[in-house]
């Protein structure tokens, strides 16, 4: 039986709805939760290591609490995510260094298509600190840190790729999955300044406090939203440096095929990275603010995006990154919610790097393009298409198709 005033099921925005009104009693209380399920099935069609079809899938569930509802604490959230991985996927077999299944290669785990029942990537506590100022302490994701509104969702809802959902110039130095501390300050409901400082090494199956002598990260990022002729767009700019850590010195002068286990090694790293993102064209009427960082198109239109990055060259194998591309929602008549999206990416790497034999082509390029169908809102099939020539010398541009089921419960 639908609970009064619940819309039917093809109108929900989740499956269960409000599960015979638990959810809404739950969120009166203070406690809110939010799960997903997404099925990825895979195909590299030509060139690559070998043709190869292959399925994955994730399961995610968040739960936050409002402990000041819950009569726990005078304020602040806390916030946990539980994330679990099945199949594999074709990122070895694209022969890309760069995934080609985002969503298939998070949480890390240290064999490659490595099945996690669950784990713990998120654990964090969030205290707000006047109007304008917020803390959060604890496990927290760090890869996604400068979203864009048509370039995100981890794999999940817009690209695949992950030269389209993270800069590449930035993620030595930024895990998945690790315990920090971070700031946010808002002196405006349009600019927004972060800092954090986390640990370096990834704690995507683990608890962190194994890692805490690997090395730290200090991370700072301002972030501030427009109208341009009466269009909404944004733009973010930040610095990564990684310091008491170990990191290969890369410049150059290693020989093809070397491990790199005896190489010398560098204590910090840097990385710097900017984001951009404007709308062209809408039908519906701009909000006053946009999430970026929702992974969907808020608006029914069309829009641009770009990253671009660069790093230490003498420790980071992605030297220079760049991503460009369009996206945008209701591309067809009658098909409001449906979303798209085509991207280009190119990073420039160094000449070799000790995971390849005889070496890496000194220019990654790709293009992906994708289609997703709104079934309802709660239920989203995607058809994905890939070119990628990213990888080792002699290693064929790979041409890889996917499709991908969403579902939000």
């Amino acid at each position: 039986m639908i609970p009064a005033g619940e819309p039917d099921r093809p109108e929900r925005d989740r499956l269960l709805g409000d599960v015979g009104g638990h959810r809404s009693n739950l969120e009166s209380r203070g406690i809110a939760f939010e799960f997903s399920w997404t099925h990825v099935a895979q195909g590299v069609i030509r060139g690559g290591e070998r043709r190869d079809w292959d399925l994955c899938g994730n399961a995610d569930l968040l739960i936050e609490a409002d402990l000041e509802a819950l009569r726990l604490a005078p304020g602040g959230s806390l916030a946990v995510r539980l994330e679990s991985r099945y199949g594999e996927t074709v990122n070895d077999d694209s022969g890309a260094f760069s995934p080609v299944n985002t969503r298939g290669y998070f949480p890390l785990t240290d064999r490659e298509n490595e099945g996690i029942p669950f784990t713990i990537t998120e654990l964090n506590y969030t205290l707000p600190v006047g109007e304008t100022v917020e803390v959060t302490v604890g496990k927290m994701l760090m890869y996604e840190g400068d979203p864009v509104e048509f370039a995100g969702g981890g794999g999940k809802t817009q690209f695949l790729n992950s030269n389209f959902i993270y800069n590449a110039s930035a993620s030595l130095p930024a895990p998945y999955s690790t315990l920090g501390l971070e700031a946010a300050w808002t002196p405006d409901p349009a600019v927004t300044f972060s800092a954090a400082i986390f640990s370096t090494a990834d704690s995507s199956t683990t608890t962190g406090f194994d890692h805490l002598d690997d090395g730290w990260t200090v991370w700072g990022q301002a972030d501030t939203r427009y109208r341009m002729a009466g269009l909404p767009g944004g733009v973010n700019a930040g610095f990564l440096y990684a310091f008491q850590g170990e990191f290969v010195r890369l410049g150059g002068w290693m020989e093809p095929g070397e491990d790199g286990s005896d190489s010398p090694t560098a204590g910090e790293t840097w990385s710097v990275f900017a984001g951009l993102w404007q709308y062209v064209h809408t039908i519906d009427q701009a909000p006053d603010e946009i999430d970026a960082s929702d992974a969907h198109a808020d608006l029914r239109g069309l829009g641009i995006f770009a990253r671009v990055g660069f790093a230490d060259r003498e420790t980071n194998p992605a030297q220079c990154s760049l991503s460009v591309g369009l996206g945008g929602r209701g591309l067809i008549l009658g098909r409001d919610d449906d979303t798209y999206g085509v991207g280009y990416y190119s990073t420039d790497v160094v000449k070799s790097l000790p995971m390849a034999e005889p070496g890496v082509k000194p220019a990654w390029r790709g293009v992906e393009v994708f289609y997703s169908v709104a079934l309802t809102p709660a239920a989203r099939v995607t058809g994905d298409v890939q070119w990628i020539d990213d990888g080792a010398v002699g290693t064929a541009a790979a041409t890889v198709i996917g499709l991908r089921l969403n579902l939000e419960f």
